[in-house]
């Protein structure tokens, strides 16, 4: 009953003028406009949920820059490299990083209940970022934090909301694969590739937005799965428009997002699968002893046998059963 009454309800609700700090009726959590500007919607995909759950947070706690991030390599792993958010990957690319807000007193510093959740990508002696494009992230997000509404949370799929304030960075928040899983990280090489081509997140972002999808929003198909062959009910099921925005519009997007002076001519510079002009990346990198093509189930199901510190339980029950939604 309960369900069935929540899919009934508006998928969002302004919050009422007396209202001054989010109190989310029940099957509610609050969200930023910003979040929905760079990529994320209801309801959302299995990547998102996972991001919730290890880092232990809720949809306030991401700063617009953090949803950016799992934006972006949300759109790398299916548009370019032809497999879902690939769970290993991630945790060797980026850490969290807490973000305590300035106080007038120099030194001192506070909690924030909104955007305190940075995803910061691995750099080092090893010049880790050689292996994944750099993501330039906008500066300019003043006053995001007031732009708040409630968010239907359909059947519980993101964390309730709390209100509660991260005070210190959880020891999970760290990068790193375990020795054990170190075998599945042969995606880098395509990645590598992929960096070596010229691809950016700019045109990361473009080539979504050119595309009208939502990255971090569950779908019935992945990003290289939508290709001519698919029927237009399949496609307007991922699409967020049935027009294809001017390119001006989706320069003016991605310079929202990213610290880069993108221009018009630049959208789509960089096709994702199957689009023509797109990268072959088959066989480009062997599986634990077997060599699959794109795309990759085979690779997806091997990655989700998580076990340890890598464990993540909300991607590996939704494996279950069978390919399913991004």
């Amino acid at each position: 009953m309960r369900h069935h009454t929540l899919l009934s309800s508006p998928e969002w609700i302004a919050p009422p003028a007396d209202h001054r700090e989010p109190k989310p009726p029940n099957g509610y959590v609050v969200s930023f406009a910003k979040f929905h500007d760079h990529g994320m919607c209801a309801p959302p995909s299995r990547f998102m949920r996972a991001l919730c759950h290890h880092y232990g947070v809720e949809l306030q706690h991401f700063s617009p820059n953090a949803i950016t991030v799992a934006a972006v390599f949300a759109v790398v792993c299916e548009g370019y490299l032809g497999m879902m958010p690939h769970w290993q990957l991630w945790l060797h690319l980026y850490r969290g990083e807490l973000f305590n807000a300035p106080t007038r007193t120099t030194g001192m510093r506070k909690p924030v209940r909104a955007g305190c959740l940075n995803l910061v990508l691995k750099t080092g002696k090893t010049a880790r970022p050689r292996e994944y494009i750099t993501v330039g992230l906008s500066t300019n997000h003043v006053g995001w934090d007031s732009q708040w509404f409630y968010l239907r949370n359909n059947v519980d799929l993101l964390p309730a909301y709390t209100g509660c304030l991260i005070t210190e960075r959880p020891e999970n928040w760290t990068y790193g694969v375990v020795q054990v899983h170190q075998s599945r990280l042969d995606p880098l090489d395509a990645l590598k590739k992929l960096c070596m081509e010229g691809l950016t997140a700019a045109l990361v972002l473009s080539a979504v937005h050119h595309r009208r999808v939502l990255p971090l929003m569950s779908r019935p198909l992945r990003m290289d799965e939508m290709g001519p062959e698919v029927s237009s009910r399949d496609l307007e099921a991922c699409r967020m428009s049935n027009e294809t925005p001017a390119d001006d519009e989706v320069a003016a997007l991605v310079r929202a997002a990213i610290a880069d002076d993108f221009k018009p001519e630049h959208v789509n510079g960089f096709p994702m699968r199957p689009d023509a002009g797109s990268i072959d990346l088959v066989c480009s990198f062997p599986v634990h002893g077997f060599n699959y093509g794109f795309p990759f189930d085979p690779f997806f199901k091997l990655a989700l046998v998580l076990a340890g510190a890598n464990r993540c339980p909300v991607l590996e029950a939704s494996s279950k059963g069978g390919r399913g939604r991004p």
